[in-house]
């Protein structure tokens, strides 16, 4: 599944959520962790809206029937300087840090105008009944 908007559009975010949720719901095995997923999914999109305004692509695929969530930005990029505990008395900073403690494996990645992130959710593909 993809999605595309611009990271001024909340709605364009809502709904591309929604239908995640929906996804994850679906084809989720029962020990999955979709709320995680959900909130992964957030931080991801809320750092874009936050830090790189402009068009977002936001990918959901499985892999090795784990799903996969890739979202992508066109804005300045960032370094990334790996997972740490924030200051807690900092106002910002604890996004990417949530996610990397959620997810199952988090890569960034600066690419062609913008960045790539790409995080292995809590989700693993219901066994298909045969």
């Amino acid at each position: 599944m993809s999605w595309h908007f611009a990271s001024v559009d909340a709605r364009g975010a809502f709904g591309a959520r929604h239908d995640l949720q929906a996804t994850l719901r679906e084809h989720a095995s029962d020990d999955s962790d979709v709320d995680a997923a959900l909130l992964i999914f957030g931080e991801l999109v809320g750092n874009v809206v936050r830090h790189a305004p402009g068009p977002v692509e936001i990918h959901l695929s499985w892999e090795a029937e784990r799903a996969v969530l890739h979202v992508r930005d066109f804005g300045p990029g960032f370094e990334w300087i790996g997972a740490h505990l924030p200051d807690p008395l900092a106002e910002t900073g604890r996004g990417l840090f949530i996610v990397t403690q959620l997810a199952v494996r988090v890569a960034f990645e600066r690419v062609e105008h913008g960045m790539s992130a790409r995080a292995w959710l809590p989700v693993a593909r219901r066994p298909v009944a045969v």
